[in-house]
């Protein structure tokens, strides 16, 4: 019997891994202009932030050695205190600035990941512009999912750092500390890729259907049932493709060019992104696969991934 359903496990993961890339063939000019856009948003907003905080780092820097061998009692001393706190309430302004930019665009790119993904699944035939509305529509619902899935997130996060530290306080080995840290640290994240299961497709639900927060968290948890582990393991095959990608391009690296390390920078956070935008869209079929399991109807809401303008009917429509 286990044996039976381990297979059936590995049949539906296989099944979901192949049927993602076939979403792309039944609409290619809308996943294809989704798919620009991602890169574009990104692109943009990773140069905005990598030019416009860089000339700050080497006058911060030049500012924190100098300080520690200047006289406390000189002007110059006072002068560098000041202009460092000036430079880092400048940066860190900067930081937040894009920190929160780039989150309101991730949430609006998943979003519209996922009601493509709905559409192409469904057979139905969704324009650019209708889910570039859509989205826009739907968005407070995956705001407050992704609200209360941060702030779980942040709660484990939490929950481990405050067992590990005292752990790491009581060894005074470097070798067993080292061993711990490590240890405790596969053991986390493979706990957190078992526990994320639910909290993504709590957020494909929010998309999806009209729950959010607490209400999508509950219906992700009962329609999983029995198939947690099949999305475990999309969650390790991504997390793991995530990570390979990120140290071959790091390594790619060289110190003497000004200019290989952004390229570089944009290549790792648009090829990190690209396999983000594949999760959400085998989440999405994972989705489907966990309500027709469960026995429940699946349907596309029109209202969901369709925002009707009540205006006069656009003539060529591509």
């Amino acid at each position: 019997m286990f044996m039976l359903m381990e297979s059936d496990m590995m049949l539906g993961f296989v099944g979901i891994l192949r049927e993602t890339p076939k979403l792309f063939s039944k609409n290619v000019r809308l996943m294809a202009s989704l798919t620009l856009l991602n890169l574009l948003l990104l692109s943009l907003f990773f140069l905005s932030n990598v030019f416009s905080t860089k000339p700050f780092i080497p006058d911060l820097v030049t500012k924190a050695f100098l300080i520690p061998v200047t006289d406390p009692k000189s002007t110059e001393f006072a002068y560098l205190l000041i202009g460092l706190m000036q430079d880092l309430r400048v940066f860190i302004g900067l930081e937040w600035t894009f920190a929160i930019v780039i989150t309101a665009t991730s949430l609006f790119l998943s979003t519209a990941t996922i009601i493509a993904s709905a559409a192409m699944h469904g057979g139905e035939n969704l324009f650019f512009k209708e889910l570039l509305l859509s989205t826009l529509k739907s968005l407070k619902r995956p705001f407050f999912t992704w609200f209360y899935v941060t702030l779980l997130g942040l709660g484990y996060s939490f929950l481990v750092l405050g067992n590990l530290l005292p752990m790491m306080l009581i060894i005074q080995q470097p070798i067993a500390s080292k061993a711990l840290l490590i240890t405790i640290g596969i053991l986390a994240s493979i706990l957190y890729n078992y526990l994320a299961v639910i909290w993504a497709l709590a957020f494909v639900i929010s998309v999806l259907e009209e729950k959010c927060g607490i209400e999508a968290l509950g219906k992700a948890a009962q329609i999983v049932k029995g198939m947690q582990l099949l999305g475990f393991g999309l969650n390790i095959v991504f997390t793991v493709s995530s990570s390979i990608l990120f140290q071959a391009l790091r390594l790619m690296t060289i110190k003497q060019s000004t200019v290989l390390p952004i390229v570089i920078g944009l290549l790792a956070v648009n090829s990190i992104w690209l396999v983000k935008m594949f999760w959400w869209m085998a989440y999405t079929v994972f989705y489907y696969q966990c309500k027709e399991t469960l026995g429940e109807e699946v349907e596309l809401q029109d209202r969901i991934l369709y925002s009707k303008v009540p205006t006069a009917p656009i003539l060529n429509e591509p």
